[in-house]
């Protein structure tokens, strides 16, 4: 997935890493974009997002990424981050539909066309790909950002789907294909990558 979006990205452009853990894309696909471009990583765990903060010190990226310590969603407000109970440790399956997981922190939700149209987040430059991975949240995020896609028509949109992970946040793998499909998207087939896409869908505009 990581190759797809750097075949698609290019200086200057602008990446939205939405889940962005520790950086394994937010960071490498900065230094593709360069210091003319733009990332905007959201990361709603502080334990985390200080780590991602020192990766884009440690690899010089960091004048060009914006860390937003916050969750996105449909809409705005708080919710509990909680940890997945089989794998405490494990910050990347930390999940805001994880009912039964010990808590991580209380985290702050906000809309990504909400924090566009209130300055927060700059797409002067435009919107050229984005990738959601939020442990079932990726249907909420996606509803709290088609404006801008609407708008900016990305050229490419990775999604984590995991059916499991989406059911237990009232969604389904079928309704985000139908979601992107209403937006002009197609998901990308494995006969056109190199590797199965596991767990994972990839868009491009139609």
């Amino acid at each position: 997935m990581l190759s797809l979006l750097i075949e698609v990205l290019t200086d200057g452009d602008v990446f939205v890493d939405v889940g962005a853990n520790a950086g394994y894309f937010a960071v490498p696909i900065a230094k593709i974009v360069g210091s003319s471009g733009r990332v905007h990583a959201f990361e709603p765990a502080a334990d985390v997002a200080e780590q991602l903060r020192r990766g884009a010190r440690m690899h010089g990226v960091e004048p060009w990424m914006t860390v937003h310590e916050l969750a996105l969603g449909s809409g705005d407000g708080s919710t509990h981050l909680r940890a997945d109970p089989e794998h405490p440790e494990d910050s990347t399956k930390r999940s805001l539909f994880m009912w039964n997981g010990p808590t991580v922190a209380e985290v702050a939700v906000r809309s990504f066309d909400g924090l566009v149209a209130a300055g927060a987040v700059d797409l002067s430059s435009g919107l050229h790909a984005v990738k959601i991975d939020v442990e079932g949240a990726e249907m909420h995020v996606l509803t709290g950002m088609q404006r801008t896609l609407e708008r900016d028509r990305p050229r490419m949109i990775v999604v984590e789907t995991i059916e499991s992970h989406l059911r237990r946040a009232g969604s389904t793998v079928v309704a985000i294909n139908a979601f992107l499909r209403d937006l002009g998207y197609v998901a990308m087939n494995d006969a056109r990558v190199a590797r199965p896409l596991e767990l994972n869908a990839v868009f491009v505009p139609a």
